[in-house]
């Protein structure tokens, strides 16, 4: 979408040139998006995979030099600023970063939030191409996942199928979506009545409408797609749950895995592995089905990576003891 994020449009390209691929070695002529999905989480996780590799060098010192900070702590039990002092002195000797544990979080959250607003586009683009493709029945029943009617709408038992005119075309920007410039698609829907040509210092753009002949249009286009499942809704929460889920495993099996500097750290830590699964799976209740999709992909390839990582640098039995 214009104006957006680049790195958002960046992924959102990436993942519709996949889906491309995965189109063209289709029978149907249909791609996959979970395979498109399970692609790009791979791939991006493989770019992430050094500071993970990092982070773990980092936790694994840090857990070398538990008994000094626990003897500093002893020595100056009186006088805290002497021990914060010390305690970040060794720590500078030694390589050792306090917030090391958190460094996968801080990368985690941006990815996130870009990662939402992408496929937040992409189901909107799949949305209008129901109004636009020649073959849209078919183009539509590839949409299911397995529970899922509607990969392009959230995983939730009050979500219709598909939205209905007047929530969709009230979509902020919906008129800035780069999917319009494509040929044919922005004439396509002027000619049905769903959106109006602008020209703006030569160039020609679309704008889409969302008056009441608008919704009326729209909402008699995708009639045919709602009776395929008509009497059911989107889907049973299943997804949601997944992404809250493995998410929280994920993120304990990290804290588990790579003690905290401090009380401080461990305190920050142990809120925020409680938070982002809560709002992983609030986000997954109120996104489209395919995010939820990667968010849970994502967190399973994370745990994996942690358990090899765990084999690569384990905590020896000392610092367990001691840490308990």
């Amino acid at each position: 979408m214009a104006g957006d994020f680049f790195l958002t449009n960046w992924f959102l390209e990436a993942m519709r040139w996949i889906y491309g691929i995965t189109c063209s070695l289709s029978a149907s002529g249909f791609g996959s998006v979970f395979l498109t999905i399970l692609v790009s989480t791979v791939f991006l996780r493989a770019l992430t995979l050094f500071s993970d590799i990092k982070t773990r060098q980092s936790s694994a010192k840090m857990a070398a030099i538990q008994p000094e900070i626990q003897r500093l702590q002893k020595k100056y039990a009186d006088d805290p600023r002497r021990f914060q002092m010390e305690q970040s002195k060794l720590m500078k000797e030694r390589g050792v970063s306090m917030w090391s544990s958190c460094l996968p979080m801080l990368i985690t959250m941006p990815l996130f939030f870009c990662f939402i607003a992408a496929f937040r586009y992409w189901g909107y683009e799949m949305n209008l191409r129901l109004l636009v493709d020649d073959n849209a029945m078919e183009l539509f029943k590839s949409f299911k996942f397995l529970w899922i009617n509607n990969i392009w709408q959230p995983d939730n038992g009050t979500y219709p199928v598909l939205a209905s005119g007047a929530s969709f075309l009230a979509t902020p920007n919906l008129s800035n979506l780069l999917y319009l410039q494509e040929a044919g698609v922005g004439e396509k829907l002027v000619e049905m009545g769903l959106a109006v040509t602008k020209v703006y210092q030569g160039n020609v753009t679309y704008q889409i409408l969302s008056n009441e002949s608008a919704i009326a249009i729209y909402d008699a286009a995708i009639k045919p797609f709602l009776d395929v499942y008509a009497g059911y809704n989107n889907g049973w929460f299943i997804m949601s749950i997944l992404a809250g889920g493995s998410n929280f495993l994920s993120a304990w099996l990290m804290t588990k895995s790579t003690p905290a500097a401090n009380a401080e750290a461990a305190k920050s830590t142990k809120w925020m592995n409680y938070l982002f699964p809560i709002m992983s799976f609030i986000f997954c209740l109120n996104y489209n089905a395919a995010f939820a999709i990667y968010w849970t992909l994502t967190s399973l390839i994370m745990i994996l990576v942690n358990v090899i990582l765990n084999k690569k640098f384990p905590r020896t039995p000392q610092i367990q003891e001691e840490t308990k």
